[in-house]
């Protein structure tokens, strides 16, 4: 029948979109349904892809797997969609501190791995990095809403995807049919997986997970495009107290790869706001940190605010409901949800296809059950 599906997914985020085209890539009939003002933070999200992270930059956890799988993933979509939007951009972290910067010295025997090296002065007195830095090899960002328009193409193109705005009261759960496990108004299906972001925070049926939404701000600005360190910044990702990414031109939907003198900076977290409006504190907060890394003059051209679906235990969370065995949740990847979700795509569907045991940290039983 034509509305009968294998899969329905709730959100075309980043999580919604990548798990729909793997599920689609694997030969399932899916349906996404999709309200576009909730998934902002996606949209506007830098879209950073950091193999080393924190203060003591450590690895990020499972980095080998996840930046394995990524780095093959999007670009054999690019090529697939004929569309550029991702970019493997190495990053650049200044030292700190001395006490990093001589850590980092006494380690230099293992410091020739294929992701870091240590690196002196990058940009001179154009960045406040006196102490030298390191020089990420295998970073990169996603043109996150280039990215989200594509996969949102590939979906109605394999009438696969509807705007409506979800309504749980319209959702109907059969335990007892083998042929109509979940109705949703026109819509069968065998399996519902909630990817809303943020918004999973108010699932009745997941309201017990520790998801702890985000609000996040970010600044688009640009520089006098006379000046030479652009053109330096263009081949990086500067990130020391704040991030700064390059924001490529599109012309007719396609990159165009000159230089660009517009880049995004941020960003924010704040627990306690989860309005979508920008605010003055944010915006000093950011320019604080730039301006502390950054010797050059610029133009705030916009701002914009966006809320992660993070949690509080910093990992994802993804499993079956433990009552409602036909519904399940891959939600909470934050700020990292370039990195992991394509990786933790596949696996979620290795385990809805085989039941094969997620890694332990991701389950959602143990919360449930509380």
């Amino acid at each position: 029948m034509k509305n009968e599906f294998d899969y329905l997914i709730i959100g075309q985020g980043l999580a919604g979109s990548i798990l729909a085209y793997t599920l689609l890539e694997k030969g399932k009939k899916v349906m996404v349904l999709d309200e576009p003002k909730l998934q902002n933070c996606s949209k506007i999200a830098a879209g950073i892809c950091n193999p080393i992270t924190g203060r003591n930059l450590v690895r990020t956890w499972k980095s080998k797997e996840l930046f394995t799988f990524l780095n093959d993933f999007y670009p054999k979509l690019e090529k697939q969609f004929n569309q550029k939007f991702f970019f493997q951009t190495p990053i650049y972290r200044p030292f700190q501190t001395l006490e990093q910067q001589q850590d980092w010295s006494a380690q230099e025997d293992k410091a020739t791995e294929e992701v870091i090296y240590p690196k002196n002065r990058f940009l001179e007195k154009d960045v406040n990095d006196p102490l030298g830095g390191l020089l990420i090899k295998n970073g990169g960002h996603l043109r996150t809403d280039v990215f989200l328009e594509v996969i949102k193409k590939y979906l109605i193109a394999k009438n696969a995807y509807q705007e409506r705005l979800f309504d749980f009261d319209e959702l109907i759960l059969n335990k007892d049919s083998e042929n109509e496990k979940v109705a949703y108004q026109d819509i069968k299906a065998n399996h519902i997986i909630f990817c809303r972001g943020a918004a999973d925070k108010t699932n009745p049926f997941f309201k017990k997970l520790p998801i702890l939404p985000a609000k996040g701000e970010i600044l688009h600005i640009n520089f006098d495009k006379d000046e030479k360190t652009i053109k330096k910044l263009n081949k990086i990702i500067l990130n020391k107290g704040c991030w700064l990414v390059p924001y490529h031109n599109y012309l007719n939907g396609k990159a165009i790869e000159t230089f660009t003198t517009t880049f995004r900076t941020g960003s924010t977290y704040n627990h306690d706001d989860w309005t979508l409006e920008s605010t003055q504190e944010a915006k000093d907060e950011i320019e604080t940190k730039l301006q502390a890394v950054l010797n050059l003059s610029y133009k705030i051209t916009k701002q914009e605010a966006g809320i992660r679906p993070s949690t509080r235990t910093r990992y994802p969370l993804m499993g079956t409901h433990k009552d409602y065995p036909q519904m399940s949740i891959f939600n909470g990847f934050g700020a990292k949800g370039v990195s992991m979700i394509p990786y933790f795509a596949s696996e979620f569907a290795e385990y809805l296809f085989t039941g094969k045991e997620l890694d332990k940290i991701l389950r959602i039983n143990k919360w449930l059950l509380k």
